[in-house]
């Protein structure tokens, strides 16, 4: 029971440390607040560059057009060679009927309506493995099987690629750097509120411990404050990005295929925030227990 009462009361310290000292935690949790939106924001560019990473292996293709369908034992041939050509992941054979096939479901009947017959040409579509997507490969793919008699033209999106790998670093690169600056930020000014809220308190701190005071019964109320600290800005910068990502999700749908849900970033965000405050202010106040200020 006397635990009981004495958690009970350590932890209204805790809420009443908040609206004491309000002149120095205010200021900290908005900053917390700044710094945790900024940080979620790295962390969903980050993520979304690993998504956009994922997408961008369906440019490493390579779609080779013939002028005429090949017999059997000339498609067999042509698909021996194709796939011993290095890096060449997977080779499909699309007849003429397989391709207007296609065109009919992305495109209206109409558009054929003055041409007799089937226009489509039978094709290979070859996709490059992971390991050798690089602009180089494609390159030498697409320039070697231009080479084939059989084949009339070949197609593949060169120039994306090259804008890609131009520009993909980048994607990695600055949001990794800026949440690396976020958390120092972030740890540096969890460790200076704490350290101004222990001076305001310096006195009663010091009379508890000559008094007898437990380590835990003078920690406690400053770690419950360091973790309501980091949850209330954390959590008022979770609110605000998922209203901004809402709202431009509404603005442009199709951002939904390239955009993955942040929910889980978010939350980890803050229970991370929410945990290093906490543990932040354990070690300043216990550094201030063991040194003085």
């Amino acid at each position: 029971m006397a635990n009981k009462i004495r958690f009970g009361y350590l932890t209204a310290e805790a809420f009443k440390g908040l609206v004491r000292h309000r002149i120095v935690i205010v200021p900290s949790i908005a900053t917390i607040f700044l710094c945790s939106f900024l940080l979620i924001a790295s962390l969903s560019a980050l993520r979304f560059a690993i998504s956009m990473s994922s997408h961008s292996a369906s440019l490493y293709r390579v779609e080779a057009f013939l002028f005429e369908p090949p017999a059997a034992g000339t498609a067999d041939s042509l698909t021996r060679i194709m796939l011993g050509f290095e890096g060449v992941q997977s080779l499909v054979y699309v007849s003429k009927e397989e391709a207007l096939s296609e065109f009919k479901k992305s495109f209206p009947e109409e558009m054929l309506y003055l041409v007799d017959g089937n226009p489509l040409p039978a094709s290979f579509r070859i996709q490059i493995r992971p390991s050798s997507q690089n602009l180089k490969n494609l390159s030498d793919l697409c320039e070697k099987i231009s080479a084939f008699a059989e084949v009339s033209a070949v197609q593949s999106p060169i120039e994306w690629v090259q804008k890609w790998e131009s520009f993909k670093w980048h994607f990695f690169v600055v949001p990794i750097f800026l949440a690396a600056l976020m958390l120092g930020i972030l740890w540096l000014i969890m460790s200076n509120a704490m350290r101004l809220t222990l001076i305001s308190r310096k006195e009663l701190v010091e009379n508890i411990k000559y008094s007898g005071g437990t380590p835990f019964f003078i920690q406690f109320p400053f770690v419950l404050e360091g973790l309501l600290q980091g949850f209330i800005g954390s959590f008022a910068a979770v609110i605000l990005w998922k209203f901004l990502e809402n709202s431009l999700l509404r603005m442009f749908p199709v951002a939904l295929e390239f955009i993955p849900d942040s929910l889980v970033v978010c939350v980890l965000a803050m229970a991370f925030i929410a945990v290093s405050e906490a543990l932040v202010s354990f070690v300043v106040v216990r550094k201030f227990l063991v040194k003085g200020i």
